[in-house]
Formats: structure tokens, C-alpha cells, sequence
């Protein structure tokens, strides 16, 4: 498998740059990135914003249309289930490394001790 071709199966990372919002009809609001559909965004008779995913499952009943639109960024579409599996891993890291240093610390202070 080439490069590029590894590059098209890896889920994308949204984010607010990277979607486009188009006006398809008045109140509904089709979500977008790089030309592929990611999302929907419906006005209810009572004025609220439904929001579903690039599934059309539905992701909730919003009061803004930017809380309905910032919603598509925290559900499990693949691409944030990679950001959030990136983040976990980093973080992973981080902690495995101050653990590392917080004891090598205690070791030298330990072995220290007497002389002191």
C-alpha cells in the first residue's frame, strides 16, 4: 500500500476550520470537509437546532445554531475518535515520563540521604 493511499484510510481530524457549512435550504445547514458530508444541522418549528452526524444519527436538540454546530466535533465520528485516541496517548507519555523522572528523584534522594 502506498503513502497516499494510507493517507485516503486514515480518518479525518475535524475541526471548526476544516468544516464547511453550506445553507442548503432555510434552517438546514449541511456540514462538510474536503467535499464529503460530515453532517446536518435542522431547525425545529420551536426555533431549536437538531444536530446529526455524517450517519444522520441524530447528536442532540440544540438552543444555538453554534452549539449544534460545535456538537459535530465532540461526537465519536471516526476522525474525533483519532483526536481523542492522539490526545490519550500523549498525555500517556507525558505522565509515564514524570513518573519516570519523579522516580529516579526518590532514588537519588534516597541514596543521598546518609550523607547528608
Amino acid at each position: 500500500m502506498s503513502l497516499l493511499e494510507r493517507d485516503q484510510d486514515a480518518p479525518r481530524i475535524l475541526t471548526a476550520r476544516s468544516i464547511t457549512w453550506s445553507t442548503v435550504a432555510p434552517g438546514f445547514y449541511v456540514a462538510s470537509t474536503n467535499g464529503e458530508f460530515v453532517g446536518s444541522i435542522d431547525t425545529s418549528p420551536d426555533g431549536h437546532f437538531i444536530a446529526l452526524d455524517g450517519q444522520a444519527t441524530p447528536i442532540g436538540r440544540f438552543a444555538t445554531l453554534k452549539e449544534a454546530q460545535h456538537s459535530l466535533l465532540t461526537t465519536e465520528a471516526p476522525g474525533n475518535r483519532a483526536r481523542k485516541l492522539r490526545t490519550r496517548r500523549h498525555l500517556r507519555m507525558t505522565a509515564t515520563a514524570s513518573g519516570a523522572v519523579a522516580g529516579a528523584l526518590a532514588l537519588t534522594a534516597g541514596a543521598l540521604a546518609p550523607f547528608i
